[in-house]
């Protein structure tokens, strides 16, 4: 590791008690046993890229999930061909110095390990295509051990984190605005502290909240969540429990995700509910069948873990799209009254229309089922169709 006061390229030996041998200073972070890649440069680095150079102010969280993994990890198996042909090569070679030395005392002791390292590579070669045990993909650290490895022992030696970065946990909300323009609604502390600390509330006149049951009644709101059944789940509560508001769900779609995977981190979880997938196809029948199925598999992706900046720029643009007045009416459209539900009786909005008739299957046409397509906030769907789950409701 690099010495991060003097420049120095440790080794191991030269780095015993978290000390520099040359300079003699103390550093916080030791890759051999804190964790690999874990050192004071790295993490310096880091925090000065997650803050766009210095211009926001990052957490901790943030900073954890950007030492994580990145896109799905590859399929593992039990066998592999590249190991099988490294032990079959000198199993042959073994057997013919056996075949050539039989009469002697030590041809029969070379041909049994011979034949022991080619059973070895021939069983390897034949278990290549068999998938080995599944295994959930999880964060690398907890929030727990990355306060407790990384965050205190950052504050032992330095007195401070680095600069523009901040505990989750220590940012204050701040005073809620005397008239907000609208609700922000997201459950994930790591975004909403990110949020104060840049002072988002105050900039928008926004009221940030983690809970749906925080939300006021009469005000916009929009909906920041993960790409999970949980966060997609939220969103379609929010329009429920907000009849008559405008709602905007901003939040990560699955479809977004599905475009390229190698870009998100991605996390699994094997201990899904079944329950929980069973409402996520009633409440939201727009998603595809891959998207559902992506989802069965227990894959989510963390809206935290996005870039800072680009958490922040969605953000901005939520608060823009919901506070913004609404478009005036061309003259001359022509005018298309609004559907009349027969069983409520009542004006329905088209959109409203549309998803009931997904709901029981009538009017449907089969979906295409692509890999991942591009997806955003209220952006077009695969098949060409605008993306019934954002936008305003």
């Amino acid at each position: 590791m690099i010495c991060p006061h003097c420049s120095k390229d440790l080794l191991q030996r030269q780095r015993t008690g978290r000390r520099c041998t040359y300079c003699r200073k103390e550093f916080a972070l030791d890759p051999k046993t804190d964790g690999t890649g874990l050192h004071d440069v790295r993490i310096r680095k880091a925090v000065a890229k997650l803050s766009d150079g210095g211009r926001l102010t990052v957490t901790a969280g943030q900073l954890n999930h950007s030492l994580q993994h990145r896109g799905r990890p590859p399929q593992k198996f039990r066998g592999d061909k590249a190991v099988g042909t490294g032990l079959v090569v000198p199993g042959v070679i073994l057997t013919l110095i056996a075949l050539t030395t039989i009469l002697t005392p030590f041809g029969p002791w070379i041909l049994v390990p011979a034949l022991l390292l080619i059973g070895s590579g021939i069983r390897q070669w034949m278990l290549s295509d068999v998938p080995a045990p599944d295994e959930s993909v999880h964060s690398r650290w907890t929030v727990d051990e990355f306060r407790t490895t990384v965050l205190d022992r950052w504050r032992t030696v330095y007195g401070a984190l680095p600069p523009g970065l901040v505990d989750d946990g220590l940012v204050p909300p701040g005073p809620p605005p005397a008239r907000p323009a609208f609700v922000l609604l997201c459950p994930d502390r790591t975004v909403t502290a990110f949020l104060h600390a840049n002072r988002y509330p105050e900039r928008h006149r926004a009221l940030v909240v983690r809970d749906l049951r925080e939300v006021p009644a009469g005000l916009p709101l929009v909906v920041l969540h993960d790409a999970s059944p949980q966060g997609h789940l939220l969103a379609a509560d929010a329009r429920a429990a907000r009849p008559g508001t405008r709602v905007l769900d901003a939040g990560l779609s699955v479809r977004t995700v599905l475009v390229d995977q190698t870009k998100y981190m991605l996390l699994r979880d094997l201990y899904r509910s079944e329950e929980l997938y069973v409402r996520l196809e009633r409440a939201v029948p727009e998603l595809t069948g891959s998207q559902r199925a992506w989802f069965a598999e227990g894959w989510w992706t963390p809206l935290s873990a996005l870039a800072p900046k680009r958490l922040l720029a969605v953000a901005d643009r939520a608060a823009e799209r919901i506070t913004a007045p609404p478009a005036p009416r061309d003259p001359a459209a022509p005018r298309t009254g609004p559907v009349r539900s027969p069983a409520a009786g009542r004006p329905e909005n088209p959109l409203e229309t549309r998803r009931r008739a997904l709901a029981v299957g009538f009017m449907s046409w089969p979906e295409p089922e692509p890999d991942g397509a591009p997806g955003g906030a209220g952006g077009p769907g695969p098949d060409g169709r605008p993306d019934l789950g954002k936008g305003p409701a």
